[in-house]
């Protein structure tokens, strides 16, 4: 700033500040971090070459986003004269083609601790940069990796109770649940899952949720579908721990003969109210399962709107 020479020529932003680090005698670490501060630029600049560069980057754009969201100056329709869906489209890039296993709710919050000794919390700000950040992740999802906009949806409906929200890892599991998408038994599976979902969700009003008596079970399939819930309750909790997000897709997918059979087969609304209650228990049960992955009313099957 000093020299005048980004004045002159702006693109050497970041470029020179790394050459007069380089010159003082900084290390290597040092100056290639001060030279790539700021990039990427846009969707197709590279960016900074090392593990400092992409931290430094990061902070500074999110220092940058965190600050005017609290001043209330946020982006409106087209207007976004400083550039903030580009910041939060360079941190989305640097965590995702970085692979930088990162906790973006937990980099937000110490963003904002830190901006919040300067800046008063505006009253007039509509939107958290967390969710900001989190629209161009979508955008940028859908722009390069995931074809399926209710795909990104199922996955993004649950985003919030995920600790750590790791970019990374969701779209790990996006681009699982699109490719498990084209095998022929998904739709049924889906149709099934919805139909369970919306029995759950008429009836919410009028029973209250138990624990699943087998001893109240009438039929051979109510027990089928029990242990089929059984068998794969803790083992895709267990693989979506270890990351393994085909495997925990496969156990669910092997849910549908059981799903399939107990609607066939079971009238939910029995006469019997306790009968009645734990059928809905169970249906809730198997909801909750597939919850743990993600969204699933958020598919579309083949025929069928959006719902």
């Amino acid at each position: 700033l000093l020299t005048g020479v980004v004045g002159e020529f702006p693109e050497l932003q970041g470029i020179m500040g790394g050459e007069y680090a380089k010159h003082d005698g900084e290390s290597e670490k040092v100056w290639k971090a001060i030279r790539d501060q700021y990039l990427p630029r846009g969707m197709d600049e590279r960016l900074p070459e090392t593990v400092e560069g992409k931290v430094l980057s990061l902070a500074d754009r999110l220092d940058t986003i965190v600050a005017f969201f609290r001043a209330g100056i946020i982006p409106r329709g087209s207007e976004d004269p400083y550039s903030l869906r580009r910041h939060a489209l360079s941190i989305v890039r640097i965590i995702i083609e970085g692979k930088l296993k990162l906790n973006l709710d937990e980099l937000v919050e110490k963003s904002d601790g830190i901006v919040g000794e300067h800046i008063n919390n505006s009253s007039s700000m509509l939107n958290d940069p967390l969710r900001f950040i989190f629209e161009r992740f979508r955008f940028y999802t859908g722009a390069l990796h995931v074809q399926r906009d209710d795909v990104m949806s199922a996955v993004c409906e649950t985003a919030d109770k995920r600790t750590p929200l790791d970019l990374v890892d969701l779209l790990d599991q996006m681009k699982a649940l699109q490719a498990v998408t084209v095998k022929p038994e998904f739709d049924p599976l889906i149709v099934g899952f919805k139909r369970a979902q919306r029995l759950v969700e008429k009836e919410k009003n009028e029973w209250v949720r138990q624990p699943v008596n087998p001893a109240l079970f009438q039929h051979p399939h109510e027990f089928k579908l029990r242990e089929a819930w059984e068998k794969n309750n803790q083992l895709v909790g267990q693989l979506l721990v270890e990351r393994k997000y085909p495997k925990a897709l496969e156990s669910l997918v092997r849910m549908k003969p059981a799903i399939d059979d107990f609607f066939t087969a079971v009238m939910v609304n029995a006469d019997d109210p306790s009968v009645r209650s734990n059928r809905l228990s169970l249906l809730k049960d198997i909801d909750e399962l597939f919850l743990l992955f993600a969204d699933f009313s958020q598919i579309v099957v083949q025929g069928e709107g959006r719902e």
